[in-house]
């Protein structure tokens, strides 16, 4: 289980008198964090490449108990066992409670024996940055319904975020102020977003950054999350593929051979991971993997600290408790 603090979130700069310390405190204050961001802030570097704020990472953290490395290579602190999460924003953009009239909704909850039987619900979400509970927003979704090994028609849909969109957001993604001026806000398509996920397993290339924002703003929009289950092609990528030293969508997707039409783009990526998704179940089959109880297995480690990661996805949640 992952603990959630009440107290409100403060952006800080730690000014503890050692490297850790400093780690710790804003890992306390911000939740889990990649590490180009993490070491640029905790060393008080301005320019700092990401493979090489990765070792230092893994140097100065890698063998501290109480840091986790993630399964999409964030740091987080560990606290009482669990995963320490940023807390909730208390001003007016907080996430509301869920609704206790109007259950958690749309996931499947207990897949079918057969992985030929499941009905997928590839997702991807771009955002205005990496803080779903706090200030940062949908500003596209895409959905891809993947099926007895076929990839269905994609949906996408621009979204209005309610707030500016960065400018280093917009330089990676081409999604400027101007092209969603005019789109829906997210709870104008929530029901939309819930019948297409509904009765399937929610799979993402790092599932839960694009189920935490998913949930994010259904809570915000219907006062609800989602429920069942999800799977992450990265950690299915690494225990299929394990030659594969990197698991980005870029590195996996070249390893398959499989096009992205447009790179950072929801309905690009999200068509992509689908094809990933395809080529991962048929070298799962490939290795008499047919189950949802086998491919669980295959998933399930326990934490482990760094030269390994936390358990792995597919688990039946009633609400994200992934970070």
């Amino acid at each position: 289980m992952i603990r959630r603090t009440a107290e409100p979130l403060a952006r800080v700069e730690p000014s503890a008198p050692t490297l850790s310390a400093r780690a710790a405190l804003l890992l306390a204050a911000e939740g889990p964090l990649p590490p180009v961001d993490l070491m640029r802030r905790v060393c008080r570097v301005d320019r700092l490449q990401a493979e090489a704020a990765a070792r230092m990472a893994d140097v100065l953290l890698g063998q501290r108990p109480e840091f986790v490395l993630l399964d999409d290579d964030r740091w987080a602190l560990l606290r009482d066992g669990a995963i320490v999460v940023a807390p909730e924003d208390t001003a007016g953009d907080a996430l509301p409670s869920p609704s206790a009239e109007r259950p958690s909704v749309g996931l499947v909850a207990t897949p079918a024996p057969s992985l030929r039987d499941l009905q997928f619900a590839v997702v991807d979400v771009e955002t205005t940055g990496s803080q779903p509970g706090l200030w940062d927003r949908v500003t596209e979704i895409a959905i891809v319904p993947v099926e007895q090994g076929r990839v269905g028609e994609p949906w996408s849909q621009l979204v209005h975020p309610g707030r500016p969109i960065p400018p280093m957001i917009t330089a990676l993604t081409g999604i400027s102020d101007a092209m969603v001026a005019d789109a829906p806000r997210f709870a104008d398509i929530a029901d939309d977003v819930v019948a297409r996920l509904h009765g399937h397993v929610f799979t993402a290339h790092n599932a839960p950054f694009d189920r935490r924002f998913v949930d994010a703003e259904l809570m915000r929009a219907r006062g609800e999350q989602l429920a069942g289950t999800a799977l992450c092609t990265v950690r299915l990528t690494r225990r299929l593929v394990p030659t594969l030293s990197r698991r980005s969508l870029d590195r996996v997707t070249a390893y398959f051979g499989i096009t992205i039409a447009a790179r950072h783009r929801a309905a690009g990526d999200a068509i992509a991971t689908a094809h990933v998704l395809v080529r991962l179940l048929e070298i799962a089959d490939e290795r008499d993997v047919r189950s949802w109880a086998s491919l669980s297995q295959l998933l399930g480690t326990a934490p482990r600290r760094r030269g390994g990661r936390p358990s792995a996805f597919p688990t039946s949640v009633v609400e994200d408790t992934s970070a």
